[in-house]
């Protein structure tokens, strides 16, 4: 399994200076504004800069106005480093009158051998490229240098392979920002009819990938692990009718066991919905290696059972099927689910600098995570809190 294994952010909103290392299962809870949608969004923008470009991916985020870290002077970058198994690679970012410039620096290196593969300047359309078509050191002009050079290195395929690895990793991550799922549509309008298991980043083709997955129950056991967990999590619920009311849409109906007739799913509540979304995120796709998904508040709408529930299905996703999960949130029956060495508390500093701690490794409350869950701590802002009392406390 390729996965993430460190990642360092210098200067990306309140990420002045965060370093961690993550595992297969990451939490990441603490008060609102302590920076966990943003760190996630720091995988994400690198995925999109790869993908769809800089210049793209930043005028999704205010073409990067506001975004540097309030602490840094005109004159310093944003920095987003990450390595997998086998590189480490550094993408950083200029600025020019506030908007973030579409040429980005870049630095890949193979860690195995230590040796360096791509190499650019912030600014430049150039990258020199190493151990690339059998020249030991190339110097080109990017086709597209508002794309990052690694793109470009993956594409001729002649370069070290380790970089199509990375490649492959950001290109399959998933993210899901949950309070921003198209429910309404869903409920109302249905799904338009598609091939294949991706569900969008907006969840908008939700019944079409179940859909795709029950047909395809007779080789595979995806779309029944999703209606096992679903049927845990709500008791009365009895599985997914499809039909097909257009040319192009598909649409869902719920069976539940206490009702003779299906329920349209404008019928049932947000929950069921929700985690129908959950399950199909974590499963819908096969184990293929690069599985990366980013959860930004599942636990929305969702009873204390069913987050159980969806904790058991994370750990199965992550233990058994080779996907690295990082989630964020503020729920604390949902924190209580995992150990601690897997949760990540993020709180600002006096300076509103986003701190990232395991809370295994906060040495202040082990003697209480033997008695109580991590849950429980949070709610008795022991640990990540968010009241006046503590913001006054910070500021002195």
């Amino acid at each position: 399994m390729n996965k993430l294994n460190h990642l360092h952010i210098k200067n990306f909103r309140s990420l002045a200076d965060v370093y961690i290392t993550p595992d297969s299962l990451n939490i990441l809870f603490g008060p609102n504004g302590a920076g966990k949608s943003t760190f996630l969004d720091t995988i994400w923008f690198i995925r999109d800069c790869a993908i769809r470009g800089v210049d793209s991916a930043s005028s999704f985020r205010d073409h990067g106005i506001g975004i540097l870290w309030d602490g840094a002077s005109e004159i310093d970058n944003i920095l987003i480093e990450i390595e997998d198994e086998s590189t480490k690679y550094e993408v950083s970012f200029g600025l020019s009158s506030g908007r973030i410039e579409a040429f980005a620096g870049e630095k890949l290196v193979n860690k195995v051998n230590n040796q360096l593969l791509i190499n650019r300047t912030i600014g430049s359309d150039k990258a020199t490229f190493y151990q690339f078509m059998g020249e030991d050191e190339t110097t080109i002009t990017l086709r597209e240098p508002e794309k990052l050079a690694l793109t470009s290195y993956v594409a001729f395929g002649k370069g070290d392979g380790a970089a199509s690895e990375l490649d492959k990793l950001l290109r399959a991550a998933r993210s899901y920002h949950l309070r921003g799922a198209s429910l309404f549509h869903l409920r109302r309008a249905g799904s338009e009819s598609e091939p294949g298991d991706r569900l969008q980043d907006r969840c908008e083709n939700l019944w079409s990938v179940l859909r795709n997955l029950h047909d395809r129950q007779v080789i595979d056991d995806r779309y029944d692990t999703i209606m096992k967990f679903m049927r845990e999590s709500f008791p009365a619920f009895d599985g997914l009718y499809f039909e097909q009311t257009g040319r192009n849409t598909v649409y869902a109906n719920f069976l539940d066991k206490r009702r003779r007739k299906p329920i349209q799913a404008s019928g049932v509540s947000d929950g069921y919905i929700q985690m129908l979304i959950n399950l199909t995120a974590l499963f819908s796709e096969k184990p293929n290696g690069y599985s990366l998904i980013l959860l930004d508040e599942p636990d929305i709408s969702l009873h204390p059972w069913a987050l159980a529930v969806f904790s058991k299905a994370v750990k199965l996703a992550t233990e058994k099927l080779n996907k690295q999960v990082f989630i964020a949130t503020h729920s604390p029956v949902l924190i209580s689910q995992f150990e601690p060495q897997n949760i990540w508390a993020t709180e600002l500093d006096k300076n509103g600098q986003t701190v990232m701690k395991r809370v295994s490794e906060i040495t202040d409350i082990q003697d209480l995570l033997e008695e109580y869950a991590t849950g429980s701590l949070y709610m008795a802002e022991m640990i990540a809190p968010q009241s006046q009392s503590d913001a006054e406390e910070l500021s002195q």
